[in-house]
């Protein structure tokens, strides 16, 4: 808890909830001084006109919204830290917020739990914000001081400069880099009184000096050695007119006033020990310097440190690069930190690396509250991405890894039509592009190829870029495609019926007046055929409707006994039936049986009541055949047999093959038909699961 003054800035239309809100912050810290405003307008005049550690946002209010407020304060403030408290939550808010650069999201809930939350969430990021906010300070403090500061190598070789030192004698920034520190000296004054004096302590004194034009000043120059040879140079202009006393300041103590920690290693040395660090570091790290000279930066590594942020510092360092990283190191005393690592080389004048400064600072705040609002977002049942304007990945959570197959360290900072090129020129990619450029919220079901996955989604832009929720719909899109293949098979159903019913029935009534008028009984008996015709065709059409849903308990089935069974309860004449290995398989029972005994008194109607039929598993293992030795189907007709009203018999009524392929659809298989290896008839059953595939 900070007993520092925290200035907050509540910004709620419900001025009732302001008050209470006011008091019970109040209550939390009592370093919160809190203002309460009503609108987005006063609070943007209030914020103009004094300086807030934090602002809370309702999101609801007259005219404007909290993320109206929040696009302002970004524009004049893009680091005060800015907490969304709102009693209205969603996951389009919840992304825009994020988008805008909203330090926290919080909802508000029942009871007075929440204000602890709230006040412990402004208290972290006021704490981080000040840190941060001192830390650049004191940063720009070396670059734009007034003395001059310069490094020198052991050649003489100016290595840097500060913008005070170039601006004293005549050159722009950086301009003096790379040239002889002796050639600023009037009459060789460097090396013949500053550097033979240098190698033993501190040289101070006023000397002329050359700016670029030629003319001479009169400086007050410090120059002391670091402990890797190098010199640094400070340098204030006393010509005549300016001429009074001043404080010396070298490099060597700037860095040891510097807010961070500093190092520099020595590669020419074996295993690049440290050779340098400041004060800072020392706190920092709990070592003091007589203790880490010497030693390679491995030593605050732990359990706990990532190998893989250690070999980038490792491959930045072998090729002379400048790096970032954030690692976990450890504290003299065991304790954990997360450390910002920022090591850059030190250059010769013929490219050879001389040093390396490493600066480090402790940002365990601030990766912790990363890793918090990471967590929201994981905790979002829909997988989410979020991309920037140059499409490049920014943040992936554990739903979107699992969704993409593919793991956040390999997306975060990569393109992704790079990443995923095959949906380039997709919806995906066209949806995608139209939210960016419109600023408008897309919505959209789409099937991805190589994922084999039908995805639902929700694309929220933003200036910065695109947040993307999505998830797995191909259940869904399945289910739907099987319903509408069977919708689209009894759509014809009514049609096939009224023609096939139309013609027994006209049939029967005719027999039946011939039969009335004339007294002849044999009208009677076609009559009677004519009516046997019409209930065949009620009863399978009756059966084709019921096993529109015929599955209902899949279980594990032994598909040579339920053959045999029917087979038995069949009237097969004097049909031969021939079983092969088959085995078990995964099916409604009483749906198997109706399918095969529809294929059995197929074969026995268009084979004739000698017809010998097979049963046996195909060879590719995927299902099984119903096969037999009859007449066979035409190959021209073998498209239209599961056709409803199609038959290849005068009377047959076009229904059987379709209550087959009903069963067939609502298992899930694969039916065909083509010839046997005797000429007749094979239907093939394919996609058939076993108890091996559970």
């Amino acid at each position: 808890m900070t007993d520092r003054l925290i200035r907050l800035l509540h910004v709620d239309d419900d001025e009732a909830f302001a008050e209470t809100a006011a008091l019970l912050l109040g209550h939390e810290r009592e370093a919160f001084s809190i203002e309460t405003v009503h609108d987005v307008s006063t609070a943007l005049d209030r914020l103009e006109a004094e300086r807030f550690d934090c602002v809370v946002s309702d999101y609801e209010m007259p005219g404007e919204t909290g993320l109206d407020l929040l696009r302002a304060v970004r524009e004049s403030d893009p680091d005060v830290p800015f907490v969304l408290f709102t009693g209205r939550g969603s996951e389009e808010i919840a992304a825009e917020a994020i988008s805008a650069g909203v330090s926290d999201y919080l909802q508000k809930t029942g009871g007075t739990e929440q204000y602890a939350v709230l006040a412990n969430r402004v208290e972290n990021l006021v704490a981080g914000y000040r840190n941060e906010r001192a830390l650049r300070q004191r940063i720009d403090a070396i670059e734009t001081a007034r003395e001059g500061i310069a490094l020198v190598d052991v050649e003489d070789t100016v290595t840097y400069t500060n913008r005070a030192f170039a601006e004293t004698f005549g050159y722009d920034d950086g301009e003096v880099v790379g040239e002889q520190v002796d050639d600023l000296f009037v009459d060789d004054a460097f090396a013949t009184e500053v550097r033979p004096r240098v190698a033993e302590a501190e040289w101070t004194g006023e000397v002329l000096m050359y700016r670029r034009d030629g003319t001479e000043l009169l400086a007050d120059v410090a120059v002391s050695r670091t402990a890797g040879d190098e010199l640094v140079c400070t340098v204030r202009d006393v010509s005549a007119d300016e001429r009074r006393e001043h404080d010396l300041f070298v490099k060597n103590r700037a860095m040891d006033a510097a807010p961070i920690g500093i190092t520099i290693t020595d590669p020419s040395l074996p295993d690049n020990p440290i050779v340098y660090v400041n004060e800072q570091f020392e706190r920092l790290t709990g070592y003091s310097e007589a203790e880490i000279r010497g030693v390679n930066h491995r030593i605050l590594q732990g359990r706990e440190t990532d190998p893989g942020v250690v070999d980038t510092l490792r491959r930045a360092i072998d090729a002379a690069e400048p790096v970032t990283v954030e690692l976990r190191n450890y504290r003299k005393d065991g304790t954990a930190f997360w450390n910002r690592v920022s090591v850059a080389p030190i250059f010769e004048e013929d490219g050879t690396v001389t040093n390396f400064v490493g600066f480090q600072q402790d940002v365990t705040e601030l990766v912790e509250a990363r890793r918090e609002r990471a967590a929201v977002l994981d905790r979002v049942s829909d997988a989410f991405f979020a991309v920037d304007t140059d499409w490049r990945f920014t943040y992936l959570n554990d739903r979107a890894e699992r969704l993409l197959d593919r793991p956040r360290e390999e997306l975060v900072g990569q393109s992704i039509w790079e990443e995923f090129p095959e949906a380039v020129d997709s919806t995906f990619f066209e949806e995608y592009r139209r939210a960016l450029e419109t600023q408008e919220t897309v919505a959209f079901e789409e099937y991805y190829p190589p994922l084999s996955t039908w995805f639902e989604a929700r694309a929220y832009p933003s200036e910065s870029g695109l947040s993307v929720y999505f998830r797995d719909v191909s259940v869904r899109k399945a289910n739907e495609r099987r319903l509408e293949q069977r919708t689209r098979q009894f759509e014809t159903f009514g049609d096939v019926l009224a023609h096939d019913l139309r013609t027994p029935l006209s049939t029967l009534d005719g027999r039946l007046h011939l039969a009335r008028t004339t007294g002849d009984e044999a009208h009677l008996d076609a009559a009677g055929d004519a009516l046997e015709r019409v209930e065949t065709l009620v009863d399978d059409l009756a059966q084709v409707m019921r096993e529109g849903s015929v599955v209902t308990a899949v279980e594990t089935v032994d598909l040579e006994s339920v053959v045999r069974s029917l087979w038995e309860s069949t009237d097969t004449a004097e049909a031969t039936l021939d079983v092969g290995h088959v085995g078990e398989i995964r099916a409604d029972e009483q749906a198997l049986a109706r399918l095969l005994q529809n294929l059995v008194r197929n074969a026995i109607e268009h084979g004739g009541p000698t017809v010998t039929i097979s049963v046996g598993a195909l060879d590719d293992g995927s299902g099984f055949f119903v096969a037999d030795d009859g007449p066979g189907i035409p190959e021209s007709d073998r498209e239209r047999v599961f056709e409803p009203g199609y038959s290849s018999k005068p009377d047959g009524t076009g229904f059987g093959l379709v209550s087959i392929r009903q069963v067939a659809i609502a298992h899930g298989w694969e039916l065909s038909v083509t010839e046997s290896a005797s000429g007749g008839t094979r239907f093939e059953v394919r996609d058939v699961e076993t108890p091996d595939d559970d």
